[in-house]
């Protein structure tokens, strides 16, 4: 199934959120300091991140923050016909 990754940033609460597909009830679980996994109640599908502090993290002290997911990442089509038109 395929599922784009929706990023939310709030600059407020300095809070980054990563859904990939739609935003839906989610349990968090704290595997870093400050970095929830969000998984569905049902299933246990990862179904986003949400990273606090974000700014002060990533962009101020450009910290680097390793995730415990792996997945795997294909471009859609129009973008490898493009790739495929461009290289002829």
């Amino acid at each position: 199934m395929e599922k784009n990754l929706i990023y939310k940033y709030d600059s407020i609460s300095d809070e980054m959120n990563l859904y990939f597909g739609e935003n839906r009830e989610a349990i968090g679980f704290n595997v870093d300091n400050d970095v929830f996994l969000q998984l569905d109640p049902d299933t246990d599908e990862v179904i986003g991140l949400t990273i606090l502090n974000f700014r002060h993290r990533i962009i101020d002290k450009k910290e680097e923050i390793k995730l415990p997911i792996s997945g795997r990442f294909i471009a859609d089509q129009e973008i490898l016909e493009h790739k495929t038109a461009t290289n002829v």
